[in-house]
C-alpha cells in the first residue's frame, strides 16, 4: 500500500500584529477605513465642530489631512471620544459672517509639536512653544487643549472668505497627527430677565478676572446673562 505524510505548514506570526500599527504620535501605517472612522464631508469646513483632525511631517512640512479623507495625507488614529473627523486635503476654507469666527488649533498625543497658521498664504500666528515630552496627552482633543504642556492657540478671524493651512514649525518626532476647529465668537452678552417666585436668600460670592478679586452680597436677581455671538442681518 502506497502511504501518504501529509505535512501541515503553520505560519507563526503572519498576522500577530494589528492590522493598524499605531505609533505614538498619532499617525499609523496603513489608512483607517471609512468604516472605521469618520470622515469629513466635502467642501467648507464646519462651524461649531466637530475637530478636524490633520497629519505633519518634520519640521517645515506643510499639514495635510488624513487619509483616506486625504489620499496625500498619513493614517491617523482617530480621538478616543468619537468627537472628530479625519479633515480632506488642505486649503480648509469657509466664509465667515460679520462677527467673525475663532479658529483653535491644538497639538494631541506626544508633546513638543507646534505650528505655523497661515490664512490665504499669510502667516497669522503660530501655536505655542512647549517643551518635548514622549509624554502624551492622549487622542482626545479636548483634554490636551487644556493641558498647558501642549501647543495650541486661538486665532481670532475677520468677516469673509478665509483659506487656513499649517505649517509645522516644530516636529520633534518626525511627524504626527493635531487637530482643529472653527467656532462662532462668544464676544457678547445676551440678557435674559429672570422671573421668580420667592425671595432667594442673601449670600455672598466672589468673582475673578483681570481686574482682581471682588466679593459681592447677591440679593434678588433680575438678568441672566450668558454669551453669545453676533450676526448683522441689517441690509446695506
Amino acid at each position: 500500500m502506497r502511504s501518504i505524510t501529509v505535512i501541515a505548514l503553520t505560519t507563526v506570526g503572519l498576522f500577530s500584529l494589528p492590522a493598524l500599527a499605531q505609533q505614538e504620535n498619532g499617525t499609523t501605517d496603513r489608512p483607517q477605513a471609512p468604516s472605521a472612522a469618520r470622515m469629513a464631508p466635502l467642501g467648507p469646513i464646519t462651524v461649531g465642530g466637530p475637530w478636524n483632525e490633520f497629519s505633519f511631517g518634520g519640521a517645515g512640512s506643510m499639514a495635510r489631512g488624513c487619509a483616506p479623507a486625504d489620499p496625500g495625507g498619513a493614517g491617523c488614529v482617530p480621538s478616543s471620544a468619537n468627537n472628530s473627523h479625519f479633515v480632506g486635503a488642505p486649503p480648509w476654507t469657509f466664509v465667515a459672517p460679520s462677527d467673525g469666527l475663532t479658529l483653535t488649533v491644538t497639538d494631541a498625543f506626544q508633546k513638543g509639536d507646534a505650528f505655523e497658521v497661515l490664512d490665504n498664504g499669510t502667516p497669522i500666528g503660530g501655536t505655542s512653544v512647549v517643551p518635548t515630552d514622549s509624554a502624551s496627552c492622549g487622542s482626545d482633543p479636548v483634554p490636551c487643549l487644556a493641558d498647558p504642556t501642549m501647543s495650541h492657540g486661538d486665532f481670532n478671524l475677520g468677516p469673509g472668505p478665509h483659506s487656513i493651512t499649517l505649517r509645522a514649525t516644530t516636529s520633534p518626532f518626525g511627524g504626527g497627527a493635531a487637530y482643529f476647529r472653527v467656532d462662532a465668537k462668544r464676544e457678547h452678552l445676551v440678557c435674559y430677565r429672570i422671573v421668580q417666585h420667592g425671595r432667594l436668600q442673601q449670600h455672598e460670592v466672589v468673582t475673578q478676572d483681570q481686574f482682581g478679586n471682588a466679593t459681592f452680597i447677591v440679593l434678588q436677581p433680575e438678568l441672566l446673562c450668558v454669551p453669545a455671538s453676533k450676526t448683522d442681518i441689517t441690509p446695506k
